[in-house]
């Protein structure tokens, strides 16, 4: 987008977007290297988002999404996603007019002697919302006219993800972990139809299709930090940035004055739940390995926190006899 000099006001949902995919080193390069269909090591590569806001001769500001520069085994890969929530038909000048700015830079930062040489970055379209004109990707040729008439032709395709053809169970499988809060947007077409309206159940029935979203979410990145495929710390950004984006959504609309309060309720829940859960996975795991070692009931009870009744179920069905003193 261009921006001109006095405008500075930016949508919510930018900075929002930019705290989602500021997740750890290998949950991001797990999601690059499906997005870009590459394989870069997830223990040796290097990556640092880079710029993304370029300022021309008259102060004019241009602002793509996302970049970032990835070096793996001494090469380097620059990036570049584009996340929309609406089509756009000037998707395909507005990737060219980007990547032209971040590959001038690069050249410049490079600072290298001689031909000038311009490398567009990898790029990509994440569109959001579901759009007939969305196409599969955007396609351009750029041509260079030499002075005997000659044609150098440049055809560039960048490809295109639908976003709402993916399920929480897709993403999951494809490791865009960083992506599972944009779910929320795949509502935004109920959130606008029943702002005003007087139907009351079915506003309700969005309202419940949010909440069992965010529940659904949570449990599911709770999951993903315990099994170890995202690191700490990279489920409460996915569950803070899904919280931020229902309540931006919500007001964009105005919605329902409840379901700010309604989803915080959601969140503290589950998050009770999970807690009080993993807690009693571990009372039970420590009550395991006790009985095993033939520890005597009353200690395994002191240091488990379990109920008599409770270890004796466990011994069961490990086919262990619990030790008295």
């Amino acid at each position: 987008m261009k921006i001109a000099k006095k405008e500075i006001i930016r949508a919510p949902i930018d900075e929002i977007m930019k705290y989602l995919f500021g997740v750890s080193k290998e949950t991001l390069i797990n999601m690059l290297n499906n997005l870009f269909n590459q394989k870069f090591n997830i223990n040796s590569a290097a990556i640092i988002q880079t710029n993304s806001e370029f300022v021309d001769e008259n102060f004019d500001v241009t602002r793509g999404d996302l970049f970032y520069r990835l070096i793996d085994e001494s090469k380097t890969h620059n990036m570049h996603i584009e996340l929309e929530t609406r089509p756009n038909g000037n998707m395909t000048i507005r990737l060219l007019e980007y990547d032209i700015k971040k590959a001038d830079e690069n050249q410049r930062l490079e600072n290298k002697r001689g031909v000038k040489r311009y490398v567009l970055p990898k790029s990509i379209v994440i569109h959001v919302v579901k759009g007939r004109s969305v196409p599969d990707f955007y396609e351009a040729e750029i041509v260079d006219i030499k002075a005997d008439g000659t044609e150098e032709v440049i055809h560039r395709v960048v490809p295109v993800v639908k976003y709402w053809e993916l399920t929480t169970a897709d993403l999951i499988e494809r490791k865009l972990y960083p992506l599972l809060p944009l779910q929320v947007f795949l509502l935004r077409g109920e959130l606008k139809k029943y702002a005003k309206s007087k139907n009351k159940k079915a506003k309700q029935e969005t309202i419940k299709k949010i909440k069992d979203m965010t529940e659904q979410i949570i449990i599911e990145a709770h999951k993903l930090a315990q099994e170890g495929k995202i690191n700490e710390g990279d489920d409460d950004r996915i569950v803070t940035a899904l919280d931020k984006l229902i309540k931006y959504l919500n007001k964009q609309y105005k919605f329902d004055n409840n379901l700010d309060r309604e989803v915080d309720i959601v969140i503290e829940s589950v998050f009770t739940r999970l807690e009080r859960k993993g807690r009693e996975e571990n009372q039970t795991e420590t009550a395991k390995k006790m009985i095993l070692k033939n520890e005597p009931l009353d200690k395994i009870i002191e240091f488990s926190g379990l109920t008599e009744r409770k270890i004796s179920q466990i011994a069961k069905k490990l086919n262990k006899e619990l030790v008295m003193d």
